[in-house]
């Protein structure tokens, strides 16, 4: 539950921004299964087009310059507005990226902090393997996909 009410506080804080996703609130999820632990899901805004990653896979062909250039343009600035409210995103990749009426729009901000919380010298790796800068390994043991 803490790691909720954490999300929600940065998502409220940036969601003025037209390319970051929009949280309309918080509802309970109940499952017919009496084993499962209660759990909690933010309502976010629809956005028609999916993740990018799938907008791309079907559309990437058929997209110009100018498109892929806009959608550059978007993400760059959604990232600046996290940047300039004191946040790091930690999980961005085009699985966390939803695209809405030829918006981008960034999304789940779980793994989210705040740029005074992060020290270096506590920092741990986040993210999707394929998508972490590679200079987080260094000094580390070796890393596999498998």
């Amino acid at each position: 539950m803490k790691e909720i009410v954490r999300e929600l506080k940065i998502q409220r804080e940036i969601d003025f921004h037209d390319n970051i996703i929009r949280c309309h609130g918080i509802t309970k999820f109940e499952s017919e299964n009496t084993n499962d632990i209660m759990k909690y899901l933010l309502v976010i805004e629809y956005a028609d087009s999916g993740s990018l990653q799938n907008y791309l896979k079907k559309n990437f062909i058929n997209l110009t310059w100018n498109d892929k250039y806009n959608l550059a343009y978007q993400l760059a600035c959604a990232i600046l507005c996290l940047h300039n409210e004191g946040i790091i995103h930690r999980d961005l990749h085009s699985g966390n990226v939803l695209f809405h009426q030829n918006a981008i729009k960034v999304s789940d901000f779980g793994l989210s902090k705040r740029i005074k919380e992060i020290s270096n010298s506590q920092s741990k790796l986040f993210g999707v393997i394929p998508y972490i800068d590679p200079k987080g390994f260094a000094g580390q043991q070796p890393y596999s996909l498998n």
